[in-house]
Formats: structure tokens, C-alpha cells, sequence
């Protein structure tokens, strides 16, 4: 096998297109997936990437030989639809001083994808993967982004699509994106992790494609934030990368990313700073538990365990049980890492800061936000270093928690008159 799925525990491998239960018959853990990617030299690599800077349109497949190398005719079956061309820009003014300290923020804007989340990088190559494997319909679990993505994209595939999401727990733009993209929505009264505990059952007795992080072919195209972001500074990578963390694929995919590239060759140094909700924070409290800073990832596994969610306006990160919690302790410890968590009041500061300066970013961006001021307070990151923040969606999804904030802030002219507005002006 050139393209191979193996367990993240015990090391046993399967087929990456015949596979269904997606958890190991032998110890139950999660796969990756796994491939033989060519040693070539790290000029290789960047000149046949820089070559595609124009000509692909696809910022997740212009990277497929680290991606999907070896996926079964892949003209035929890469389902596109133009994800990954997404900007990196430097932190505005307000956002620099918000955020404090003496470091280079900058922000890779996922929300400009497709379905204006981050979930399009994976979803574009596991629902490829699913049309090469001949299936007919994927189903996920979701808080809101997952279930966009998915059904945009098995809409363009032509596989049938059923979404299930926690009532009531998700915004109404995003279940209308669902709805119009064709899938068929199933509410469940209770939380994500409910909606989550069917999706793996459907899975494993019922035969059920999933469309969640549980199936590792998403893992891979969402390695492309490290792979665009490196290419973007001239082949370097950052001191550190900020994210937000719900059920873990983006954290996961960076360190993988982060591991390939070092293994080509290149220089992958950089941290992982995992950002989570005061009102749903299993990763957090379990690494504060297992010694934070110091602990390995034998005592953070250990001391794991699932939490009840509160209330946040990061509704994305609702989850209470990772699904992909062993990969995220594996990626942060490894990478010398951390955990914070922030609040809500801090997430919406954060989001108020960086929309002064012309970009409007998602809750879950301004819990990252705010993990990484906390995180420049506590001293784990340094004056001079250069700072990647993963925003994971368009703010135009969560607009919710600013209504109210707004409400009633606007200057009532008494009139239609040029002159009243001129002095309303002060002109």
C-alpha cells in the first residue's frame, strides 16, 4: 500500500478505501492515515509547489502529493470547489494594541473558503476520497461548519448527505447553508456530544460514512493551513500557531502537517497553542491537571476526561468529548505547546478589535484571540515572535452575539436635510 490508514495506538493498517468502521479492530483508537511520499530535496519541493501559485485553484490540491498522493484517478474524483485561497494578513492596528506585548500577529483567514469555514480544506479531500470509494451517502455529526461544508461538498459529488446537529445549539445561517446545499438535517434535543455518540454508532453498526474528523482523510486537507502558511513566508514557518480547538481536527492536522514537513526536510518548529472556551474546555482543564506546561503526553491522556458544556457564543466549540483528543494531546506535547482558555466576554473584545481593522472573524477566532493575549501575559510567547492565528470562519455566520452589543447605536438624523447631516458631522 502507498496510501494507508494506521492506528494512532497499536499500529495496525487498512485499506484507505475499503475502510467503514474507521476505529481499530484490535484496540478501538483512531487512524491516520499515512502514505510513501518521494525523499526529494526541499528545492524540489518548493519550486514544484511555487509553480502552482497561479495555476491551481485549489489551495488545498495545489499540495496533493503531501496530501493525497495516491488517490484512485484522482481527475476523475477530486471533488473541488476553489477551497484554500484564502489571505494571510498581518494584525490591524486595533488588534496589535488589544493583544499587546511585542510580537508579529498575523491571521490566516479560513472563513473565506467556500462554505466560509475552515472545514472546507478537509472536507474537499474526504469527500473525494468517499466518490473514489464508491460511496452513496456520508452522514455527520456537527455544531455548525461541519455540516455546511459536507453537504456542499457531497452536493457537488452527487452523494447523499444527512446532517445531525443539537437543537437549538447553532446558528440559523448555518443550517440554512445544510438545507440549500441539499442535506437532510436531523435535531437531536440534547448536546454536540449526543449528536456525536450517534454518529459513531451509526458508523459502527449500521455502516455509516462519516463526514466527521472520526474518518482521518479530513485530517489531511486541513494540513494545508501549515503548508500555506509556510509557503506564504518564503518556505519559513512561525514560532507559533494559535487555534481554536472544538473536536480537534484543525489542531491535529497541524502537527501532522508540522511532522511531514520536518521529515522532508524542512525547518518545523513551531508550537501549537490550543485555545479553548471557559464554557467547554476538556482539553484545558486536563492539561492543567496533568501539569500544564511540564506534562507529557502519558499523563495528559491519563488525565482526560470528558466534560458537561456551558453556554458560549464560540457555539463551534460546544463539545465536551473530543473525538480527536488523543491527536490533539499528541500534536501539543509534541510540539512544545500549550493550553489556554479564554471567556466570552474576552472572545467578543477580541473579535470587536480585529473588526476595527476590516476583518469580522467568528466567535471561535476570538476565543483564539483571546488565548493568545492570555498566553502573551503568561510569558509562552515571547517579544519578536511571528504568530499565526487560524481563524476558522467568516463572522457573517455567528452575528448573533453583536446584535445586542449594537443595538440602538446609531445617530437618528431629525430630518432629510443636507445641513442636519453636515452637523451631525461636524462639518
Amino acid at each position: 500500500m502507498t496510501t494507508w490508514l494506521e492506528c494512532i495506538n497499536c499500529g495496525f493498517q487498512t485499506d484507505l478505501v475499503t475502510e467503514r468502521k474507521f476505529r481499530c479492530p484490535k484496540c478501538g483508537d483512531l487512524f491516520d492515515v499515512k502514505h510513501d511520499i518521494p525523499k526529494k530535496s526541499t528545492s524540489y519541493w518548493m519550486r514544484l509547489f511555487d509553480a502552482r501559485l497561479r495555476s491551481e485553484d485549489s489551495g488545498v490540491w495545489r499540495f496533493r502529493e503531501w496530501i493525497m498522493p495516491n488517490l484512485p484517478v484522482p481527475e476523475k474524483n477530486i471533488v473541488s470547489l476553489g477551497e484554500g485561497i484564502v489571505p494571510i494578513v498581518p494584525a490591524g492596528f486595533h488588534l496589535k494594541k488589544w493583544l499587546g506585548g511585542s510580537i508579529e500577529p498575523w491571521l490566516i483567514l479560513e472563513g473565506k473558503s467556500p462554505t466560509s469555514s475552515f472545514k472546507d480544506f478537509g472536507m474537499t479531500v474526504l469527500v473525494s476520497v468517499a466518490k473514489a470509494a464508491g460511496v452513496k451517502a456520508i452522514v455527520c455529526a456537527s455544531t455548525g461548519d461541519t455540516s455546511a461544508s459536507l453537504a456542499a461538498y457531497a452536493g457537488a459529488a452527487r452523494i447523499q448527505c444527512a446532517v445531525i446537529i443539537p437543537e437549538g445549539k447553532i446558528t440559523p445561517e448555518q443550517i440554512l447553508q445544510a438545507q440549500i446545499f441539499g442535506a437532510k438535517v436531523i435535531t437531536l434535543p440534547g448536546p454536540f456530544d449526543d449528536c456525536m455518540t450517534v454518529l459513531q454508532e451509526l458508523v459502527a453498526d449500521y455502516q455509516a460514512y462519516p463526514g466527521n474528523s472520526l474518518n482521518p482523510t479530513r485530517i489531511e486537507g486541513h494540513q494545508a493551513t501549515v503548508f500555506l502558511v509556510a509557503q506564504f513566508f518564503k518556505w519559513t514557518l512561525p514560532d507559533c500557531f494559535v487555534v481554536p480547538i472544538g473536536n480537534g481536527s484543525n489542531c491535529s492536522s497541524i502537527g501532522k502537517a508540522l511532522h511531514l514537513m520536518k521529515s522532508l526536510g524542512f525547518k518545523a518548529e513551531s508550537r501549537i497553542l490550543g485555545c479553548q472556551s471557559e464554557a467547554a474546555n476538556p482539553m484545558f482543564l486536563s492539561w492543567q491537571k496533568a501539569g500544564g506546561i511540564n506534562t507529557t503526553r502519558e499523563k495528559w491522556e491519563a488525565a482526560f476526561s470528558p466534560t458537561k458544556v456551558g453556554d458560549t457564543i464560540a457555539t463551534a466549540m460546544r463539545i465536551g468529548n473530543p473525538v480527536s483528543y488523543k491527536k490533539v494531546i499528541r500534536e501539543i506535547t509534541e510540539s512544545r505547546g500549550a493550553m489556554v482558555e479564554a471567556s466570552d466576554d474576552e472572545a467578543r473584545e477580541a473579535v470587536l478589535a480585529c473588526a476595527q481593522g476590516g476583518h469580522f472573524v467568528c466567535p471561535q477566532t476570538g476565543i483564539a484571540l483571546a488565548g493568545l493575549k492570555r498566553a502573551i501575559n503568561q510569558g509562552f510567547i515571547e517579544n519578536g515572535e511571528r504568530v499565526v492565528v487560524v481563524s476558522t470562519a467568516d463572522g457573517l455566520k455567528f452575528t448573533h452575539p453583536f446584535h445586542s452589543y449594537f443595538e440602538g447605536k446609531f445617530t437618528r438624523a431629525s430630518n432629510c436635510q443636507t445641513e442636519t447631516v453636515a452637523n451631525i458631522l461636524g462639518l
